[in-house]
């Protein structure tokens, strides 16, 4: 049973704003932890590969390229290669992607997901009855009817599953 925002949910138990607020605490303390985690040469490597990727896009000038390749061989935590990508949208690559605060997957809403499983549901008998008709028929047309089962219903929902659940 849901409750009201305003409302509690029981005695002693936060609300709302205190849960959020309590949850923001905590990421920002995590975010500063990881900003004050040491970053190896092969990271400050691959930031100074970006900062030139980014420099021959024309996103940065060459004055610039050479302030930012400074600053990323002197930096010593993710905090000072956050700040030296600063303003550079680049693709992330698995070995810098800890450092990123801002990324998240893209996320769909609530309705794709809840439309995959109402559609999943319903068309769950057709599937699992084409595949049975394939697996045990004793005869051609049994066979038949079963694999035009299949290719009916699995593609559309292999679609509908991927566009509610998109991949990063």
């Amino acid at each position: 049973m849901s409750t009201p925002y305003d409302a509690r949910s029981g005695p002693g138990d936060p609300g709302p704003g205190e849960s959020y607020q309590r949850w923001r605490h905590l990421q920002e303390q995590a975010d500063a932890e990881h900003d004050a985690l040491l970053v190896s040469d092969a990271e400050r490597d691959q930031v100074c590969r970006r900062l030139s990727t980014a420099f021959s896009e024309g996103r940065i000038t060459s004055p610039e390229l050479d302030e930012r390749t400074s600053r990323a061989l002197a930096a010593r935590t993710y905090g000072d290669l956050e700040d030296v990508m600063a303003g550079l949208e680049l693709p992330v690559t698995p070995s810098y992607r800890p450092a990123l605060r801002g990324h998240r997957p893209t996320q769909r809403g609530v309705l794709p997901r809840i439309v995959f499983w109402v559609v999943g549901l319903f068309t769950a008998p057709f599937i699992l009855g084409g595949g049975a008709m394939v697996l045990f028929a004793d005869e051609l047309g049994t066979l038949i009817f079963g694999l035009v089962m299949l290719t009916l219903f699995l593609p559309g929902v292999i679609a509908l599953y991927r566009w509610a659940h998109p991949r990063t």
